[in-house]
């Protein structure tokens, strides 16, 4: 732990005295995680009836289960594009903290690092959509027998919990290959490290966790009374002008607080992993 403590320390420091860093974590951040407090604020959650009516349009449509098909493909072409651009950010990133030129001349290595390092938790994104389209078609015909979104999601949750799980080792996994010689360097280098990798996979996702709940919240405060007065239908005024330039300019903000944040754990996961490289002991003579 005292390990892990002083790497992050030296990572916060060396963070916060180089805001250059922030640009490509923002990017990394904006393009992984980074979407989804702004989308949780602006967006208004769909009900459990307007869910129920959209699921049983699909499942009923002499489309199914083309329709389902094609929906996945848009979305794992979203997903691919997203990996490219987080790729390309920490290959700048990476550099940066390494003291050499900035390029992106290594996205290809490290696209390559993070597929690889997806596949569970792509299997376990197959697996998901397997059993909600297995439950979903009883859920949705059978409405008289208590069948809705939330009995689908309940009959799905230990998947989706392996699905997290997966996502959060495949993500440390890929920051160390990305790191080292490779893929199959990347376990070696991991049990170096030791209980300071573990500390840093878990602690560095409780506070990913938690700015991603703090940005939710304060955008959501404040698009409240922006998406109320939309939601009148009386356009937007000088007021509603103002707060909607204080939430966009807030918004940044949050995203480079996201990208420093970033920087901060691709920095702590290469002292942890420099700390960890045993010394070549000298040749004998």
């Amino acid at each position: 732990m005292r390990r892990w403590l002083a790497a992050a320390a030296a990572s916060a420091r060396l963070v916060s005295g180089r805001p250059a860093l922030w640009l490509p974590g923002a990017l990394a951040w904006i393009a992984s995680l980074g979407w989804i407090p702004l989308l949780v604020a602006v967006t208004r959650p769909p009900s459990e009836a307007e869910l129920t009516f959209l699921g049983a349009r699909i499942v009923t449509s002499g489309a199914w289960p083309w329709n389902a098909v094609v929906i996945a493909a848009l979305a794992g072409a979203v997903v691919l594009a997203a990996f490219v651009l987080v790729a390309a950010a920490n290959a700048v990133l990476l550099d940066m903290l390494d003291q050499r030129h900035p390029s992106v001349s290594g996205t290809p290595r490290l696209l390559g690092i993070a597929l690889i390092a997806a596949i569970p938790g792509a299997v376990a994104f197959v697996l998901l959509v397997i059993a909600t389209a297995s439950a979903a078609p009883g859920a949705f015909n059978a409405p008289q027998d208590g069948g809705s979104v939330l009995s689908v999601v309940a009959a799905v949750a230990p998947i989706i919990v392996g699905l997290s799980v997966a996502v959060v080792l495949g993500a440390a996994f890929a920051a160390v290959a990305s790191r080292t010689d490779g893929v199959r360097a990347a376990g070696p280098a991991m049990s170096r490290v030791g209980a300071a990798a573990l500390a840093q996979v878990v602690l560095g996702t409780v506070v990913q966790a938690a700015f991603l709940l703090l940005a939710g919240l304060l955008l959501g405060v404040l698009w409240a009374p922006i998406g109320a007065q939309l939601d009148l239908g009386d356009g937007i005024n000088f007021a509603t002008a103002l707060l909607l330039v204080g939430f966009v300019a807030i918004w940044l903000c949050l995203v480079l607080a996201g990208g420093a944040l970033h920087a901060w754990s691709a920095s702590t996961w290469s002292r942890l992993l420099a700390a960890g490289v045993r010394p070549t002991p000298p040749p004998r003579t």
